[in-house]
């Protein structure tokens, strides 16, 4: 895959990120538990509802000197955005992991596949965080469409990937499918201007998905008096720009409590590796020949960059959308789907916001 400096303009953000990131460590346990901690965290932590953790996190960050410049909901979501993304795509990329593994059929693409087994799996969690995980997913390919638009990139219908508009649309689809009756779910159809009769697909979608998905991985689940197959976990040094991001997924455990997860699921037939790394590109990938699970942090400079550039959208534009949805209510809206090249397409993920007060404010153009 062919390198990019695209993260390179991130090295004036960085400590900003690296900040906040580690303002989180202590609470990242609960990530994956559903509210219970994973691995060893303060007592008072696992007392507080998430929301409440990143809120109290961003208070006790307002006086430092390079983050008063942004307000407490932006240093909330900066964090959400980059540990949301990231933890999507290190469970897209096992979902290819157990594949391979397992040799699980995938009939269609297994980009798609891979996509539903990270979103089944949060949804499965269920927690607040993880659907705030899954709104910032779907933020992230929003983003992304419109990085690519500006930069006037062509659409890769030939791609292995489903275009970024799709797969953003992908995941508020098995939302509403799974839970078609939340009024949080009622209200996302609404903003994203799903129409009635796609909203009763995705019901069926979502029962679809997560059947296939149940079924094919119903004979790897661990029995009780089976030993957990050792997942290792490395996190390579990391220079300049990307050091901080390095510094905080290492301090944050973040591929700790993926592999705890699943090594205790599922009976994996061979150890493997999961590891974060610099790439010299932005990436992540699963390799077969090497039993290795990579995440670049590159990846997560560049989730930092398109979350700084594409997040505030211009007044006007906010008016206008507010007002286009007000007539839209009962017929679908028509983006124009865009699509990174190649040289962006890691395998993958980028990550619309529900998760302050449910609502999608930088919604697709």
């Amino acid at each position: 895959m062919k390198a990019t400096a695209d993260w390179q303009r991130t090295g004036r953000r960085s400590n900003i990120i690296q900040l906040l990131l580690c303002g989180c460590t202590a609470f990242f346990a609960l990530l994956l538990a559903g509210g219970a901690a994973v691995s060893q965290s303060p007592a008072s932590a696992s007392q507080l509802p998430f929301p409440a953790q990143i809120a109290a996190v961003a208070e006790s960050l307002k006086d430092d000197p390079k983050l008063k410049k942004l307000t407490p909901r932006e240093r909330e979501h900066t964090v959400e955005f980059v540990v949301g993304n990231m933890l999507f795509v290190v469970l897209h990329e096992l979902a290819h992991t157990a594949v391979a593994d397992m040799r699980i059929p995938v009939l269609g693409r297994e980009e798609d596949a891979a996509d539903d087994f990270a979103i089944l799996t949060l949804l499965k969690v269920g927690s607040a965080f993880t659907h705030r995980v899954l709104s910032e997913a779907t933020k992230g390919w929003f983003f992304s469409a419109r990085r690519d638009r500006n930069d006037g990139e062509p659409l890769a219908f030939y791609d292995e990937h489903s275009l970024d508009q799709q797969r953003a649309y992908h995941i508020v689809c098995l939302m509403v499918g799974h839970n078609p009756n939340d009024i949080d779910m009622i209200e996302l159809a609404g903003e994203m201007q799903l129409p009635d009769d796609r909203r009763e697909t995705c019901k069926k979608d979502f029962t679809t998905s997560s059947w296939s998905w149940e079924t094919a991985l119903a004979s790897h689940q661990r029995a009780a008096e089976r030993s957990r197959t050792k997942i290792e976990i490395a996190y390579g040094e990391a220079e300049g720009a990307l050091a901080p991001f390095a510094q905080s997924f290492r301090a944050m455990r973040l591929l700790e409590t993926v592999a705890d997860r699943y090594a205790d699921e599922l009976a994996w037939p061979t150890p493997f590796t999961l590891e974060m790394k610099s790439c010299g590109f932005i990436n992540a990938r699963w390799v077969d020949e090497t039993r290795t699970l990579t995440l670049c942090y590159e990846l997560a400079a560049d989730f930092a960059e398109l979350y700084n550039s594409f997040n505030k959208a211009p007044e006007a534009k906010q008016e206008r959308k507010a007002k286009v949805s007000a007539r839209s209510s009962t017929r679908p809206a028509r983006p124009a789907f865009r699509q990174k090249t190649q040289d962006r397409k890691v395998a993958n993920v980028r990550s619309v916001n529900i998760s302050h007060g449910s609502t999608f404010k930088h919604a697709p153009e």
